[in-house]
This record gives structure tokens, sequence and C-alpha cells, in this order.
């Protein structure tokens, strides 16, 4: 590991995953500044970390405000809503990209460009016209680099989220030695050199693992449950887990809003089964979604981690499913930093 401190400018910065990926990750940093707009994120991120985040427009940001933070390092995780699948898929014509390009134009106007940048995505982003004017970037300012797709599933963690992932490093290389030879022409890894990789889904941890234990089944029903009217008219869409199951589908910013595709929920009586295109069969599995702080661990959030008291949990739904994984984060910055 390298010794110098991380001076971290932290955008799209959400709800604080980065900064935890930061202290999960147990690198000398600090945070210099945070960036977000979202009101909701701005007042979680304070409550968490009692530092208030910039809500100024990325766009409005000058080259000279962002170099007199003298920031050797930049984490970002832009909007991902132009690269979705459910989307309009407008990539780069999708005025939510302007902000990250904007970031990418500062970058050429500096004098000394961040050493370290960190950036999540969404699986699809890799194929976009976005990427490649961020890889052209990347190149004209001699960075080293390598791009990742990675799912929670391979860190041992029950939930199915792959999402795209990019460091670079100005000075020396990503990978030295062996991997530097064995890996020079991949464009897109699928594992993290060094890491201990779970090779199945038999090896990871029961969603049981993750749940609060300070919930009586019925409590989390009545704090959780899935109503019964929606259980009748839209049930069947619904992907159910039970609690020795050992994944999770993706939990979006629209889970709890919507059903199909947004995640997935919680069977509590295993003694009984759903029958197919039978609704009325649902109304006894004890159904409910799970709790924030559930999928917050399922996102590698530390235990210390609380939504405010403040949020709904719709509110704390969609601050989780914009943010992003900590755990494989956190085992990123440690290539990034390392020697």
């Amino acid at each position: 590991m390298e010794n110098k401190e991380l001076r971290v400018l932290e955008f799209y910065s959400g709800i604080g995953g980065m900064h935890y990926s930061l202290i999960e990750a147990g690198v000398p940093f600090q945070v210099l500044q945070s960036y977000d707009i979202n009101t909701n994120a701005i007042l979680n991120y304070k409550h968490t970390f009692k530092k208030q985040t910039n809500q100024k427009n990325i766009e409005s940001l000058s080259v000279e405000e962002l170099s007199a933070y003298k920031s050797n390092a930049w984490l970002m995780s832009p909007p991902c809503q132009p690269f979705t699948r459910q989307g309009l898929q407008k990539d780069d014509q999708d005025n939510r990209t302007n902000s990250f390009f904007h970031l990418l134009d500062i970058m050429k106007q500096m004098q000394t460009p961040p050493e370290y940048i960190l950036i999540e995505n969404v699986f699809g982003f890799e194929s976009s016209n976005t990427r490649d004017t961020l890889i052209e970037t990347l190149k004209l300012l001699n960075y080293s680099f390598q791009e990742f797709h990675l799912s929670p599933q391979s860190f041992g963690l029950p939930n199915q989220r792959l999402r795209y992932f990019c460091i670079a490093k100005r000075s020396g290389t990503i990978f030295t030695g062996d991997d530097l030879i064995k890996y020079k022409d991949q464009v897109l890894l699928d594992h993290i050199p060094g890491y201990t990789h779970t090779k199945s889904m038999e090896e990871c941890n029961a969603i049981s693992y993750y749940l609060d234990s300070n919930l009586s089944e019925k409590e989390s029903l009545e704090k959780y449950g899935v109503p019964n009217d929606l259980l009748l008219s839209k049930g069947m869409l619904f992907d159910i887990k039970t609690i020795d199951q050992k994944t999770s589908n993706c939990f979006t910013r629209s889970y709890g809003k919507f059903v199909e595709g947004t995640g997935s929920i919680l069977q509590l009586d295993q003694s009984k089964s759903a029958i197919a295109d039978d609704p009325q069969s649902l109304l006894n599995l004890k159904l409910r979604y799970f709790s924030p702080k559930e999928i917050t661990r399922l996102h590698g959030f530390p235990e210390s981690f609380t939504f405010s008291p403040n949020f709904s949990n719709v509110q704390c739904f969609r601050l989780i499913g914009n943010s992003l994984n900590v755990k494989i984060v956190s085992e990123l910055i440690k290539l990034l930093y390392s020697k």
C-alpha cells in the first residue's frame, strides 16, 4: 500500500457510499468536499458524517474552484438513467450526462488533474458513447486504467447487482508484474486480481444473516408487509425469496413503489408455497419487503449506518437504490491505492 493521504472530492455523493468505501478500505483519506443535488441524500449525508454536502450544480463548477482543493482523488457515480435498460438509453444525448462531461472537460484544463479516479455506473455504460469519451480523456491525460463488471454475489453477498466500474491512476500502473502482463489486453474484468471471490451462489451467506434481528415476525409484517390488495392485483410479478436462500434481485430506487424488476420480497412462512397463476395463494405466505436497513447490509454498508428518522420507507428505498455496493468499491480502492 502507498502511504500518501487521499484528498478526495466525492461527486454525486448520495448517502455516502464512496465515503464508507474509503473507511472500509482502510486507506488514509480526507473527504474535502462532497457534491450532490438531491435534498434527501444531502440531509442523510449530514446525518451520517456531520458534514455539509455542496448542492451546487456540478456544471457550474470551475477549473479554479476544483483546483483550489488540491485533491488527488475523484470518486463518482454519475447519473445512470441515460444508460439503464428500463430507460430511453439516450446516452450522451441525455442532459443528465452533461455534468459528467463537464468534469472530464475540467480535468483536461487542470494543471494537475487528480492522480486517482474511481467511477461506478450501471451495466450498459461500457457500450455507451459517454464511456468512449471517458476513455479518450483518460488516455489523453496519460492515465493507466482498468474497467470491471462486478456483482456483490461474487463478494459473498446474496444480491445480484451487476455494475460497471473504472479505476484510473496517473502515476504508475494499476497492475504490476504478472498481473500487468496477464490483464493488459482485457477490457472488462469480472474479478479483482488478488481478491478471493466466491465462485458460486452457494458460497454466499444466506439472506437470514442480513435480516433485522430486533424485530419479531409480527412487527416486521406490521412495518414492511406487502398489502393484500397489491398481492391480489400484481403479486405474481414479485420475486419472492425465503430467508435461507443465497441470492436476491437488484434493489432499485423504485422498490416499494413498483413491483416488477425492482427487487425481491421476503417470504416468512416457509411451510406454504405459492400456486402458479393463483395470487390468492400468496396471502398465506407472510410476505414483506426487505427493510431499508436490511438492504443497506446487502449493499455492504456498516451496521453503524442509519437513515434519518424523518424519512419514510419509500424515501429510504429510493436513496439506497441510487447508491452503490460499499464492499466492491472498497476492494477497488485498495487495488487503486496499492503500489
